[in-house]
């Protein structure tokens, strides 16, 4: 068996834990908060370790704190948007989140938030009756609040690759 070697200083530590026999990689992010992966090896940690410093460096591995989609909102919309929109579209603005996004996503927590729940929301929302301009709206706003927190490393991924509603007379 290869001797192994000692880690220099920021590529993380792999160590046994005797507790429930499975590895454990971790490694500390900028603001001093360890990141942990787990696997059933040594080399299974070490892999998912590298993985997870690789997207941390990406600004893909999730950093932030733990928040729902509700305080997430609220915090965009009077912190960042307030002084930088009219009047008139934060009203509008105010009125998408406090009417169809914090009802409908606000429950779940932020870091969580998947393409398939804006899917299903935008689904159900047409369901519910919804014109596809308004669930059109609702995706302009959910968007920029996420490409924020994307910005910010509160999020993974936005919801981009989500199809939105077309006006029937609007070609496919």
């Amino acid at each position: 068996m290869a001797k192994s070697r000692r880690r220099v200083r920021g590529e993380g530590s792999v160590y046994h834990r005797k507790s429930d026999g499975r590895w454990v990689g971790s490694f500390k992010t900028e603001d001093g908060k360890r990141k942990y992966v787990y696997g059933d090896t040594q080399k299974e940690a070490l892999e998912k370790l590298k993985n997870a410093q690789r997207e941390y460096e990406q600004g893909v591995l999730v950093t932030g704190p733990q928040q729902t989609v509700k305080q997430y909102l609220e915090y965009w919309i009077e912190d960042v948007q307030k002084t930088k929109i009219r009047l008139t579209t934060y009203q509008v603005y105010r009125s998408i989140l406090r009417n169809h996004l914090i009802p409908g996503l606000g429950h779940i927590r932020l870091q969580k938030l998947t393409a398939q729940h804006v899917q299903s929301f935008y689904a159900k929302r047409q369901r519910e009756g919804c014109s596809a301009s308004r669930v059109r709206n609702i995706h302009v706003v959910l968007h920029n609040a996420l490409g924020h927190a994307k910005r910010l490393k509160l999020v993974g991924s936005n919801v981009r690759f989500v199809r939105v509603a077309r006006r029937r007379d609007q070609p496919i």
